[in-house]
């Protein structure tokens, strides 16, 4: 019979309750606990199903499917149901509210009332040097978050993961304006990129110069294997206002059949200063006075060091357990 008051509750109810696993069900508990579909799973052991010749479901299945979705809303809100699970040899008495907190949590599932511990990652000490130039000059730092799997990233997300890309530092080398001006847009002006979660991103933590794009709805979700922006800023210091910092993102593309989009995402910062005005040529030297010296160029070596990193904030673990595994930063 239909899961309603004062009726027993069916295998079928049950069933229905719980759902099945791999499974891209709405409204169905293993497919936000368990594998799992797209942005819906925290990669969890699933629930099993009562078997179809079972008349009831006891109080010790009941209690599991009331348990589960208590964890799982208490990851999402802080808190649970307020529905109490009953003790073996009880009555599994029917619960008004079962079925709208299975749905509430179903629309809930990439939300998160904590996360767990951050790993701050390595140093690398990337390198933007060349001799005087007149030339424009890019450098690109490309850092890459590996997963195991692409399940695995898809739960990282979807349990409240997030990445950092973090410019700890900038060092000017040679003392120049133009290395300078670099070592502004990266520290200062960028910063680095916050919070880039399942499906919104915490845009750049620096301040000044001018923010082209500061993209905030780009999320693991939204990557696919061409690049994407994330910030975009234009430096406003005199005389460099052509110089930039581009932060940009892309995945490998889907590897499994869960609707993931990607085991490896790709962080690529680009510093680039502008071409160079040409310098005017040197006056003639009166007859007799020697060879003529050439200008030199002034200010335009470069010479800098960014000191950049990426930070993992890993899901919490009180009511899940690590289903995502450990993510390779190179």
């Amino acid at each position: 019979m239909a899961y309603s008051s004062g009726g027993l509750i069916a295998a079928t109810d049950y069933n229905g309750f719980v759902g099945s696993s791999p499974s891209s069900t709405a409204n169905t508990l293993n497919t936000v606990w368990a594998i799992g579909n797209g942005q819906y799973g925290y990669g969890q052991t699933a629930l099993s199903q009562v078997s179809s010749g079972a008349s009831v479901v006891t109080a010790t299945q009941w209690a599991s499917a009331i348990n589960t979705l208590n964890s799982i809303r208490t990851h999402q809100s802080g808190s649970g149901t307020g529905i109490s699970a009953p003790t073996s040899g009880s009555l599994a008495a029917y619960l008004s509210t079962f079925s709208s907190s299975i749905a509430t949590a179903y629309s809930s599932a990439l939300t998160f009332a904590t996360q767990g511990s951050t790993t701050t990652g390595g140093n690398f000490a990337g390198s933007m040097a060349d001799s005087n130039l007149q030339a424009a000059f890019p450098t690109t730092f490309t850092r890459t978050a590996t997963f195991a799997s692409a399940d695995q990233a898809r739960y990282f997300f979807n349990a409240g993961g997030q990445l950092n890309f973090v410019v700890s530092s900038a060092t000017n080398n040679d003392g120049t304006s133009r290395s300078g001006d670099m070592v502004t847009l990266a520290a200062t002006n960028f910063g680095g990129f916050s919070a880039f979660r399942a499906a919104s991103g915490g845009g750049r933590t620096g301040s000044g110069g001018t923010l082209n794009t500061n993209a905030t709805n780009i999320g693991y979700y939204n990557l696919t294997t061409s690049t994407q922006t994330l910030v975009s800023i234009t430096s406003t210091t005199s005389g460099y206002t052509g110089d930039t910092a581009v932060l940009t993102v892309k995945s490998n593309g889907v590897q499994g059949s869960n609707a993931d989009v990607g085991s490896v995402v790709t962080f690529a910062l680009t510093l680039t200063s502008a071409a160079r005005p040409t310098l005017p040529a040197p006056p003639a030297n009166p007859p007799g006075t020697g060879t003529t010296t050439t200008n030199t160029v002034v200010n335009d070596t470069i010479n800098v060091t960014v000191n950049h990193r990426i930070d993992i904030v890993y899901p919490e673990t009180t009511n899940l357990s690590n289903s995502w595994g450990t993510i390779t930063i190179a």
